[in-house]
C-alpha cells in the first residue's frame, strides 16, 4: 500500500502542478524572457519539490494510521491520498502566486 499511496500522490499532484504550470503561462503571456524564467523555474522546482514531499509524507500518515490508530490500511490510504492531494494542491497555487509575485518584481 505504501508503494501505491506514493505513486497516486506523486502522479495527482503532478497532474495538478502541470495544468497550473500552463496557466502560469497565460499568466506570464507580456512578460519578457528574462523577466518570466526566474519564476517559471520557481513554479517547476516548487512544484515537483511540493509533489515528492507530498508524498512521502502521504506514506507516512498512512503507515502511522494503519499501525498507531488500529486504521484498515486501505481506508489509511484514502485518506492519507485525500489530504497530501488537498496540500500539494494548495502548495502549487501558492508556486503559482509566487512565480507571478517573482516575474513582476523582475520588472
Amino acid at each position: 500500500m505504501k508503494i501505491a499511496t506514493f505513486l497516486i500522490t506523486a502522479l495527482v499532484n503532478l497532474g495538478i502542478a502541470f495544468v497550473m504550470f500552463f496557466m502560469l503561462i497565460l499568466s506570464l503571456n507580456g512578460f519578457h524572457e528574462n523577466e518570466a524564467t526566474p519564476g517559471l523555474l520557481l513554479y517547476i522546482v516548487w512544484g515537483f519539490l511540493s509533489a515528492l514531499i507530498t508524498s512521502v509524507l502521504g506514506v507516512l500518515l498512512a503507515d502511522y494510521m494503519a499501525v498507531k490508530k488500529s486504521l484498515n490500511k486501505i481506508a489509511a490510504t484514502v485518506i492519507s491520498i485525500t489530504v497530501f492531494v488537498g496540500v500539494g494542491g494548495v502548495s502549487v497555487v501558492v508556486a503559482w502566486f509566487a512565480a507571478i509575485f517573482l516575474a513582476s518584481a523582475m520588472r
